[in-house]
């Protein structure tokens, strides 16, 4: 299969044109902001004036555009036989009719087609026990600050592991390094980690003051919202993390009014049913057929089936496709 085919440079783009070629209702579910506003600026930008906080929305998505519209628009006309973007186009990512559901706890109201429909949580590891030997450790003290970066790549481990016990030393409280996936949910006291939307929500549902040490993407963003709500110091990105600032951060969450704003939000975010908020949306927005048009409605024959299948628009074939 040609590289082109399955690059993710134009799958960042490819639901809207997907939905053109397959003539289909679009609705896109997302974990951070595409649609401007004034309230903060676009995650993948580092703006920090609010005065340039909406315009950063359409600055981020003119550059993902400049760098993905050659690979967009030969997918386009190749393969979905659609008529090529033109620079001018006033949106390139997703028609500005298209509705949205943002994947986190509702605070704010952008509009009709746009819904913020809650945190969605897949209890895994509900049925986790944990070995004996970490059991009776927790069981020996207070609870532990857990520091985790899930499965990113750490360019000095040493030297950042040698920071993070300094900084336990230095503060009295005990720890637990985690090396990978996974959490100490309810069982930690404090949470320093990358800031991803999932981890955030998991560790604040846990009553976990937060400290958000961002890599890439979206963490810085996830890191001042965490900020922002009271219940984590400024985010520390992962080129400033020092001693000074890792105890600074952890005094900050020691801070009992820290805990107490962190329980009150955990309480919050335990009401909220964000699978049920998402269909909710979903539905809310799904195109009603009219009697006539399902009337008109044919079955397409098989051929046919076949160029308007999403398989087929992806370059994916059945051995008997020829």
């Amino acid at each position: 299969m040609p590289y082109k085919e399955t690059s993710p440079e134009w799958l960042l783009a490819g639901h809207t044109h997907v939905a053109e070629y397959l003539k289909v209702p679009l609705h896109i579910f997302f974990t951070m902001p595409w649609t401007p506003t004034s309230e903060f600026p676009h995650p993948l930008s580092r703006v920090k004036h609010q005065v340039g906080y909406r315009l950063s929305y359409q600055i981020v998505d003119s550059l993902i555009w400049l760098g993905i519209r050659d690979l967009v628009n030969e997918f386009r006309k190749k393969k979905l036989k659609l008529r090529p973007i033109t620079y001018l186009s006033g949106s390139h990512t997703s028609p500005p009719e298209v509705p949205y559901g943002y994947i986190w706890s509702p605070h704010y109201d952008w509009g009709s087609n746009i819904d913020v429909v809650g945190f969605c949580f897949l209890d895994l590891a509900s049925n986790y026990e944990p070995p004996k030997s970490l059991v009776d450790w927790l069981e020996e003290g207070e609870k532990p600050i857990y520091v985790g970066f899930g499965s990113l790549p750490l360019q000095e481990p040493e030297k950042m592991t040698k920071i993070i016990v300094q900084a336990l030393e230095q503060t009295g409280q005990r720890g637990v390094i985690n090396k990978g996936w996974g959490g100490l949910g309810n069982f930690a006291m404090f949470q320093v980690h990358h800031g991803g939307a999932g981890t955030t929500a998991a560790g604040l549902r846990a009553e976990c003051p937060t400290t958000v040490v961002p890599f890439f993407g979206d963490q810085p963003f996830w890191g001042d919202r965490v900020h922002a709500r009271g219940v984590g110091p400024a985010p520390i990105p992962v080129d400033e993390f020092t001693l000074e600032r890792l105890v600074d951060a952890i005094r900050f969450m020691l801070n009992p009014e820290v805990k107490k704003r962190a329980v009150e939000l955990a309480n919050a975010m335990k009401k909220e049913d964000g699978v049920a908020g998402a269909v909710k949306a979903f539905y809310k927005h799904y195109p009603c057929q009219k009697p006539d048009t399902v009337a008109e409605f044919k079955p397409v024959g098989s051929s046919l089936h076949k160029r308007l299948s999403i398989r087929g628009c992806f370059g994916f074939r059945k051995p008997s496709d020829k």
